[in-house]
């Protein structure tokens, strides 16, 4: 665990409920890591955009989980608009 402090007070919130406010601050961690992890992979393989990202989360243990993001690495340019030829062709 990140963090067992916040483990042994979450666990007492938990029996008189309200949010979990350490394991919020914890995942908003974590997707942030995540995020920027990608961004630099993305960045390494010469991406400028990342599309279609989705998160997933899975418990893999009694009181641990794993938090995947997921994205497709792209590069973007810019769209120039085609100018109509002045002098078309007759043919």
């Amino acid at each position: 665990s990140k963090h067992v402090g916040r483990d042994l007070l979450a666990g007492l919130k938990n029996i008189v409920g309200g949010e979990l406010t350490a394991y919020t601050e914890l995942l908003e961690e974590s997707r942030q890591e995540a995020m920027d992890r990608m961004v630099a992979k993305a960045q390494a393989l010469g991406a400028n955009a990342i599309v279609g990202i989705r998160f997933s989360t899975s418990n893999i243990a009694q009181g641990a989980s794993e938090l995947f993001v997921y994205g497709t690495a792209v590069r973007v340019e810019a769209n120039q608009p085609k100018l109509p030829d002045p002098f078309p062709t007759q043919g």
